[in-house]
């Protein structure tokens, strides 16, 4: 069971890709409408109306949205999107605020980044999930056993990069130093490491007062490292900075100490 809710929980990932820079920059209309059907999509999570925000998801995906979680978002903000495909398919980190239940983390929400898919289908723009892609977990591929030719039931999906403990899920990403000393005007470089086979989407949610952080790269591909600069302005306190994981939804936290 312990394995099954695993794969459960991560049904609905599908790993985002990063920014090209090279890539041109889509028409002002397109990136508008766009821009305006995400919010739209997510403005209705907000409020729970999810049979309105089943208007805007598309035909091959409606089955998909209606056996799916659907977090209680706080509020949502769209942090990047690439278009692919002649501007006719686009990938978006939308990221929102909302409960984890996680201990230490429950009793107050955090600003997950969360990767989406979206394509035009009769020339809107709708959210659509590659139903081929749910099979991708941080875990590896999911296959399915060989159907009998007896008639008998197919055995369920194979589990054998499925591990048996869910600490599993907390050990995708790692982040070293786990505790930095700094002095006003000083600066200090943590190393954050994807062990995940799909690349992951980083986001500082629990700031400290007075620290400045800043990512060289927050959209990291399989087994690549990204680097977190603080820095100690004037007034800085000592304090937990966390940073927020997605689609695994692990939380990294620094310890921050302020030094004279």
């Amino acid at each position: 069971m312990r394995r099954l809710s695993v794969i459960l929980l991560f049904a609905g990932v599908a790993f985002g890709q990063g920014n090209d820079p090279f890539k041109p920059k889509p028409p002002a209309e397109v990136d508008q409408a766009l821009r305006a059907r995400i919010q739209e999509f997510f403005d209705l999570h907000i409020k729970g109306q999810y049979r309105k925000a089943e208007e805007l998801v598309a035909e091959d995906t409606k089955d998909y949205f209606y056996t799916r979680d659907k977090p209680k978002y706080l509020s949502c903000e769209i942090s990047k999107i690439d278009y692919l495909e002649n501007f006719t398919k686009a990938v978006a980190v939308v990221t929102c605020d909302r409960y984890i239940m996680m201990p230490g983390f429950s009793d107050r929400p955090m600003k997950v980044p969360g990767t989406n898919t979206f394509k035009l289908e009769n020339g809107k723009w709708v959210w659509y999930v590659d139903q081929d892609a749910l099979l991708n977990t941080p875990f590896g591929r999911m296959k399915a056993g060989a159907f009998p030719n007896n008639g008998a039931t197919p055995p369920p999906p194979s589990m054998n990069n499925i591990p048996t403990t869910g600490d599993f899920l907390m050990k995708q990403v790692k982040m070293d130093p786990q505790s930095v000393r700094l002095k006003v005007g000083a600066t200090a470089e943590l190393t954050i490491t994807n062990g995940a086979p799909g690349p992951v989407d980083l986001v500082v949610n629990g700031p400290v007062a007075g620290i400045e952080a800043k990512f060289d790269q927050s959209n990291v591909k399989s087994g690549g490292k990204a680097t977190l600069t603080l820095k100690a302005i004037k007034g800085a306190k000592s304090g937990d900075l966390t940073v927020a994981v997605e689609p695994t939804t692990q939380v990294l936290t620094v310890q921050v100490t302020i030094v004279e």
